[in-house]
């Protein structure tokens, strides 16, 4: 009896856990892509992402060392996990410069890491949502989904353009993105994640600072490029780069060698006269867009102050982590220097490769050259959402209209996104600083052009996401751009002046150099004097 007792017990035991297990049987998500993209898939019970191929734990995202010392990795494998929602999310990096808002305006997921390929995931039973995108130009994909143990989800996604901006003639680039390329993998990796992002030209930058170099590169010039159709890589450098609170950093792109001379570290304009001396290289400042801001002072980020008003440098990177930051871009402007305005994400500080990135004008064909040279020109506009059309007299931005006396020209000015990406909500005109014509997303007018002048556009959307071009130049009668408060700013300048050279007697670091640094600073005052005494 004993042993019947048993056995019936077992036997129970036995049907109890086939059906448990059942119950408990993870069930499984088949996503057919077209091309490589940006996923992430969330549970709607903790509303944490998953990983292909299993899905039963939180993966771990990335953090810095992974850029620094990257695993191995093998194409069709998923990129790295990063985060980009609101909150929580650090990627141990700038938290509150993203004053917790995502990365991409318009994506409101948790994480994000780039899929190749056709993939499956097993997950739990549930419900889940799946997000796919490709960038801006394209409507992502969002969906709510439910899993049942043992079953299979599938999916066949093609995402659709709401504009094609290479058919215009303007391609996307992302000009700060840090990561070694010493081996095929690795820029193989990047050009994937870079097709997964919609970006055609990313990058990638070897850094340093006064001690020490950072992510490697095996090659600069036309050897450094990996391309594939109209998506490349191409090697620059974020070098020199003192504490970012004072000096500020400095990035060359399209260079064929690095430029890099610690004995004279802080003489910035060292590095940008020699990149000039390569054939097609270009040098500017990053972190314009957010630093001041971000330290709530006006001399964050100072070298500018010296070099941009000696014709220095070719850009400005002036929208960087959502942040918009034209201040030190309009200033030099009204002070006649030609810049352009770019966009670079700063990967790993950043999320992800382009969730800032500059549009230039190459026309009907794109090389990385062709990039470089619109952007050395000032043919492009920054946006991390909205686009824009923009013309003055038919001149795109980086030109000039010349009048030989005071007349009219004729703008017109477009900015427009899909309602996925972030309606456009405002759009402004600006010549030398200031609005002179503000619209919903279209504006067509005649101006009078009395005077030379630079004109832009900026545009912002619903959901927070800014645009703005670099400006088409208004010559008059030949007289050069310079607006009239050029005075008044000047005297400001005088200001910093003043305060970079109490600054550098006070910082040991600067003590090797100060007397070079005073000398520079003698030079620049001497433009600025020039200016204020043209405007008295």
């Amino acid at each position: 009896m004993r042993v019947w007792t048993l056995r019936i017990g077992f036997a129970v035991l036995l049907v109890w856990a086939g059906l448990h297990t059942r119950a408990e049987a993870p069930g499984s998500l088949h996503v057919d892509i077209r091309e490589p993209a940006m996923v992430c898939i969330t549970s709607l019970q903790d509303h944490q992402w998953r990983v292909p191929p299993d899905g039963s734990a939180v993966p771990a995202y990335s953090r810095l060392p992974d850029f620094y010392n990257p695993k191995p990795w093998q194409p069709g494998q998923i990129g790295y996990v990063r985060l980009t929602g609101a909150e929580p999310r650090d990627n141990q990096a700038r938290v509150p410069i993203y004053q917790g808002q995502p990365s991409y305006p318009y994506w409101k997921e948790p994480a994000s890491y780039f899929v190749s390929q056709p993939f499956s995931i097993s997950l739990p039973a549930g419900k889940w949502r799946l997000a796919v995108a490709r960038g801006l130009e394209f409507e992502p994909h969002y969906e709510e989904f439910e899993v049942a143990a043992g079953s299979t989800v599938n999916r066949t996604i093609a995402l659709k353009r709401w504009v094609d901006m290479p058919k215009s003639g303007w391609y996307s680039g992302d000009t700060h993105v840090h990561f070694p390329r010493m081996t095929p993998e690795q820029s193989e990796f990047l050009l994937t994640w870079a097709r997964a992002e919609d970006v055609h030209l990313a990058s990638i930058l070897h850094m340093g600072d006064s001690k020490a170099e950072y992510f490697g590169q095996a090659a600069y010039g036309s050897a450094s490029r990996y391309q594939k159709g109209d998506y490349a890589i191409a090697t620059g450098q974020e070098d020199p780069r003192t504490d970012i609170a004072e000096q500020g950093h400095c990035i060359a792109l399209n260079i064929t060698a690095p430029v890099r001379d610690v004995a004279k570290y802080h003489l910035y304009d060292t590095m940008f006269d020699g990149v000039h001396q390569q054939p097609g290289a270009l040098a500017g400042y990053a972190h314009l867009a957010w630093a001041s801001d971000q330290y709530n002072k006006p001399e964050a980020t100072w070298d500018p102050t010296i070099n941009a008003i000696r014709g220095k440098v070719d850009f400005f990177e002036v929208l960087q982590f959502r942040h918009l930051g034209v201040a030190d871009f309009y200033d030099f402007l009204n002070l006649g220097i030609r810049l352009a305005a770019v966009a670079g994400s700063d990967l790993p500080w950043g999320s992800t490769i382009g969730e800032v990135r500059t549009f230039a004008y190459t026309g009907s064909r794109f090389t990385p050259e062709a990039w470089y040279d619109a952007v050395k020109h000032g043919r492009t506009f920054v946006t991390n959402g909205p686009m824009i059309d923009f013309a003055v007299d038919g001149k795109r931005a980086g030109d000039e209209v010349r009048l030989a006396k005071p007349g009219k020209v004729r703008i017109h000015a477009r900015a427009w996104a899909a309602e996925s990406i972030g309606a456009v909500n405002a759009l402004e005109v600006i010549a030398d600083g200031r609005v002179i014509r503000a619209a919903a997303g279209d504006a067509d007018f005649t101006l009078d052009a009395d005077r030379s002048q630079w004109i832009a556009v900026r545009a912002t959307s619903v959901n927070g996401a800014f645009a703005h071009t670099s400006p088409v130049y208004v010559i008059v009668d030949g007289t050069p751009v310079r607006d009239t408060d050029a005075a008044a700013i000047a005297q400001r300048k005088l200001k910093e002046l003043d305060y970079i050279t109490a600054k550098i007697a006070e910082i040991r670091e600067y003590r090797n150099e100060q007397a070079a640094l005073l000398e520079r600073i003698a030079a620049a005052r001497v433009i600025y004097q020039g200016l204020l005494s043209k405007g008295e």
